[in-house]
């Protein structure tokens, strides 16, 4: 199913090819892999860690076994090619992740592929989550970010606000009934 479509008008620095955001396939929950890398703020391009990163249990546990219950992802596609993705899961206080707040409370991830940033597309991924965890009745969303990531500008248009500081690392929350 179809969720939104957009274009962007000839004559600017935009693509003008129709690009597509939908709810996640079950077969393509590995390409969430592939956005956690990308989620990851590197302050130093030159001092980036290897993909595999991903794969350590403090990062893995955002995408391992996708699909249970709480997880919610829709990606941005340009044609057949996947260029970004949202996704939110609830993690448990056992299990704590960077963004946590309390069990209620799921954790917002995001990352668009670096030549269709900067264009949009972030926001209105994130309205999309956002419109799917309000409609499901959840009350707040969380998410972890560098205070040095660009990212942290779209996140206070949002409306997401600071309730704690760890060093760079901020944790964010918005309440859902703002959207």
């Amino acid at each position: 199913m179809v969720d939104h479509r957009f274009g962007y008008e000839a004559g600017r620095d935009f693509r003008v090819e129709m690009m597509e955001i939908r709810e996640i396939n079950p077969a393509e929950h590995e390409f969430l892999r592939d956005m956690l890398y990308e989620a990851i703020y590197f302050a130093d391009e030159d001092q980036k860690l290897p993909k595999s990163i991903v794969f350590e249990p403090h990062l893995s546990k955002y995408v391992d076994n996708f699909g249970r219950k709480g997880d919610y992802a829709f990606v941005l596609a340009d044609k057949n090619e996947l260029t970004g993705a949202v996704w939110s899961r609830l993690f448990a206080e056992s299990e704590k992740s960077y963004g946590f707040v309390d069990e209620k409370t799921p954790e917002l991830s995001i990352a668009v592929k670096e030549n269709y940033r900067n264009k949009g597309f972030g926001r209105i991924l994130i309205a999309k989550l956002l419109e799917t965890l309000k409609t499901d009745g959840f009350e707040k969303v969380s998410l972890s970010v560098d205070g040095r990531n660009r990212a942290v500008n779209l996140y206070r248009k949002m409306d997401f606000e600071i309730i704690s500081k760890h060093g760079t690392a901020l944790t964010m929350v918005k309440k859902i009934n703002k959207i």
